[in-house]
């Protein structure tokens, strides 16, 4: 059904195209040489591949074509864009180092201009764009530098209590684990931003924000008719447009009812990022719809971090029980009789910060990371790349890089305990690991998800043991994985939390 679709919807195309004469800005390019790939079918391109190979985890898809075509190669799923998919450490270093300056931009597929999104978001707005600095500097004071961090931490260290009581209380029950840490990370986010609680832990399910976030990100995932041919944007034929302005809608619904009852409270000062919006408004400087659109930069970004991340590790550990085993045992010697893990002990964690790096390299949460050439003359890899192509640097491909991981499909935590490990941290120098990206699109989460994503991982362990549900052995641990924008389980995983007084 879906390829009679695409036929019916390639014959259009080329109807369209003939009839339109369509001139995008990226044909002033096309005529350069271009890094090798598919051959493309006359007028639709690869367009084939790009809706069918790309529909399902398009890391693994594009890694596949690597094995083909090098680590890089190019397609041209429509007539007006091109995409040039990088696969190795040195060809990320090139792009996000040091010819970063002329790839700082991002791609911005059609689905995220519902409600013009991408206008007001840091996601998506371009680095040289001076409402994308003023949201830079306002997340850095409440949320990503080392003073907003400090200021923060004391709810970071609240919330993962309330996890484990959580946990503690269900003590003997499965649990949805990537469920109750999303409450949990949620929670976090809101009290940084509006001071309050958006999650009830105690009710599992129903939740409205996982189904929002995971349709924000399904859409934007999605190869899209309209990215290919964007002269076809307007009619929006795969409606992918349309339910994203759902989801944000409902979105804002609830920041607004945030922002009205700040304003009706008469100026009373939170010291949250709330306050920090409403000064700017106040200022003209930062509307309301632009206000409405950074938080959903912070909700969909910092929760969905670490919920993901803290999944993947508890799999790897429920499927490895001895490695499982010497991480808790590393927490129980340092924390000891210690109720509540807090964040001052992660310094004294060395194999947990392994475990967070090990479980990132297998799975970086955004797989595949987006940048856009926003000068003439770019070359990579010796290629030149016209203006306006679309580069994606596949990270998950260069997490498993043979050549630069030594059994690379391996979980092996105690790869980053090694004397010869210095440079393999989230800003080193060795781009085989650079899960959050680098250069200035490089995550603004990134110091955010290095303190709580341990802070979770080390609280859920601490005094709980973890069994699989009745019947099952840690070799049926489903580590398979679905990416939409980012990367998760592909099944959820349960487990049963035992807590030992």
């Amino acid at each position: 059904m879906f390829f009679a679709f695409i036929i019916l919807a390639s014959i259009t195309i080329h109807a369209l195209y003939l009839l339109h004469k369509h001139k995008g800005k990226h044909v002033s390019g096309a005529s350069l040489p271009l890094p090798p790939g598919p051959v493309g079918l006359p007028l639709i391109e690869n367009a084939v591949t790009f809706f069918g190979l790309l529909r399902h985890n398009p890391h693994r898809a594009l890694a596949r074509l690597a094995e083909v075509y090098g680590p890089i190669f190019s397609f041209r799923p429509g007539k007006t864009c091109t995409f040039v998919v990088l696969s190795s450490p040195a060809l990320a270093r090139e792009a996000l180092a040091e010819k970063g300056v002329f790839l700082a931009n991002r791609f911005v597929p059609d689905s995220v201009r519902a409600l013009a999104y991408n206008a007001g978001s840091m996601a998506f707005l371009p680095s040289s764009n001076p409402l994308w600095k003023q949201h830079r500097v306002t997340t850095g004071v409440h949320l990503t530098s080392g003073k907003g961090l400090n200021m923060t931490r004391p709810i970071r260290d609240r919330h993962a209590r309330q996890l484990v009581e959580l946990l503690r209380a269900c003590s003997g029950r499965p649990v949805k684990v990537g469920e109750v840490v999303f409450g949990a990370a949620n929670n976090v986010i809101s009290n940084i931003l509006f001071s309050e609680n958006v999650v009830d832990l105690h009710v599992q399910g129903g939740e409205p924000f996982k189904d929002i976030v995971g349709g924000l990100f399904g859409e934007w995932s999605k190869p899209n008719i309209s990215d290919a041919f964007p002269f076809l944007a307007p009619l929006d034929l795969l409606g992918s447009r349309r339910r994203t302005s759902k989801n944000l809608e409902k979105l804002y619904k609830l920041f607004g009812g945030f922002i009205e009852r700040r304003l009706a409270a008469g100026g009373e000062s939170h010291n949250d990022m709330l306050d920090a919006a409403l000064q700017l408004h106040a200022k003209s400087k930062l509307t309301r719809s632009e206000i409405a659109k950074l938080f959903t930069d912070m909700f969909i970004g910092a929760s969905e971090t670490s919920n993901i991340t803290v999944e993947w590790a508890m799999a790897h550990l429920l499927h490895l029980p001895k490695k499982m085993e010497k991480l808790r045992s590393e927490i129980s010697a340092v924390l000891g009789s210690k109720d509540f893990v807090e964040e001052s002990d992660l310094d004294k964690l060395p194999y947990l910060h392994a475990v967070v790096k090990e479980t990132l390299r297998l799975h970086p949460v955004v797989p595949v990371v987006t940048r856009e050439v926003s000068a003439d003359g770019v070359s990579l890899g010796g290629f030149p790349v016209p203006l306006f192509t679309c580069v994606l640097v596949n990270l998950w491909a260069i997490g498993r890089d043979p050549t630069a991981w030594h059994e690379p499909e391996e979980f092996k935590p105690e790869r980053f305990l090694s004397a010869d490990a210095e440079a393999l941290h989230f800003r080193g120098s060795d781009f085989a690991y650079r899960p959050f990206g680098a250069g200035r699109r490089m995550c603004p989460g990134l110091d955010f998800a290095a303190k709580f994503v341990p802070l979770v991982l080390a609280s859920i362990l601490h005094r709980i043991d973890w069994k699989l549900p009745y019947g099952m052995t840690p070799d049926d641990v489903d580590l398979s994985d679905h990416c939409t924008l980012v990367l998760g389980l592909a099944k959820p995983l349960y487990a049963v939390p035992v807590y030992r007084t």
